[in-house]
């Protein structure tokens, strides 16, 4: 073969390599597209088909394979998978996978693995992953019970979250979502409602259980206000100083068992004036109150993670599967397990 032949046979060969490796990088649009899309079939197809391929679409593959098995369930395989893909592949999918790998720690209960695991992920220099894991830490401040954190993380992403959004990135409507949730429960549900309805304008709500589960919540809630009063504790906005301090640590020990004495010395109240000064304040009692925020908790838990019910008994401290139960179905007109069955999980991932 003389020399003109063997140029004309690399610049063939050459170029069918490119051709194949535009072909695999649009193969990963696709796997991405499909991913937000929550169409978890063709994403598992893609990531078998890229594992095919060496490095760097093997490692990508098994990225698409291991969200496959974490949203069928599949949380060891899907564990192992994400484990590799953090150790091996390139910078851009290692920090999406050690945020992939935060969410399944944290549906196994692991929590602040889980929370080490998005703050260095948000570490990377990839604005989405960045911004899909600070959503991530709000979210587990919004699980341990502090709304107000949540909501004030948020709102300082916002600016950031709308520049994303002006390329059109389906993160956004994530995010955007769990800022109404947040708006929600920190009382400000017409907000909350004007957030939801950017995201019902788009076709992203049909794909995302989890938006029109928060739609769903905001407007019955905009609905109760109006017609009777909620079964469940709307905090003001600015509550009396000392009652706030008492509602605070309510919220943060939820886990523990509480005493009116806990209560009064967290308020600096006496004891004896604590009941009715809480009341006058509220409503209702600190017991009562404290019952709704552990019934909320679980309603939260029940939601968005894996966790038993019997460990969420016990986050929400109950150490009587049988008592849990009673003041669910008193609040919610359903056991937790039915209540489970009826709502899709809150997925973080």
């Amino acid at each position: 073969m003389n020399t003109d032949a063997i140029k004309r046979f690399l610049t063939v060969l050459s170029s069918a390599v490119e051709i194949e490796r535009g072909q695999l990088y649009q193969l990963i649009q696709s796997a991405e597209a499909s991913y937000y899309l929550r169409d978890i079939q063709s994403q598992h197809e893609i990531g078998l088909l890229l594992q095919s391929f060496g490095y760097p679409f093997n490692q990508v593959g098994k990225y698409y394979e291991s969200i496959y098995l974490y949203r069928t369930g599949q949380l060891d395989k899907a564990r192992e998978l994400l484990e590799s893909v953090a150790d091996s592949a390139p910078a851009r999918y290692r920090s999406k996978a050690l945020l992939s790998l935060s969410a399944v720690e944290h549906d196994i209960g692991r929590f602040e693995e889980s929370l080490r695991l998005r703050l260095q992920s948000s570490s990377c220099g990839d604005p989405v992953t960045f911004l899909e894991a600070q959503r991530g830490i709000s979210f587990l401040r919004s699980v341990a019970g502090d709304h107000r954190a949540a909501l004030r993380d948020l709102e300082r992403l916002m600016p950031f979250a709308r520049a994303i959004g002006k390329r059109g990135h389906p993160a956004y409507y994530s995010f955007l979502n769990s800022y109404a949730f947040e708006l929600s429960e920190s009382g400000r549900t017409e907000e909350a409602l004007q957030t939801m309805n950017v995201i019902a304008a788009t076709p992203f709500i049909d794909r995302y259980p989890e938006c029109q589960e928060t739609l769903s919540e905001v407007r019955s809630k905009l609905k109760s206000r109006s017609t009777v009063a909620v079964s469940l504790p709307e905090v003001r906005e600015r509550q009396e100083p000392r009652i706030q301090a008492i509602i605070d640590f309510m919220s943060r020990n939820l886990h523990r068992k509480l005493s009116l004495a806990d209560l009064a010395a967290v308020g600096n109240i006496s004891r004896s004036y604590l009941s009715d000064f809480f009341k006058s304040e509220t409503g209702v009692s600190p017991g009562t109150y404290l019952i709704r925020l552990r019934m909320e908790k679980a309603r939260q838990l029940l939601g968005t993670t894996f966790l038993s019910i019997k460990q969420i008994a016990a986050e929400v401290g109950y150490n009587s599967g049988r008592d849990f139960a009673h003041y669910f179905k008193k609040y919610f007109d359903v056991t937790p397990t039915e209540y489970r069955k009826q709502v899709p999980a809150r997925k973080n991932l």
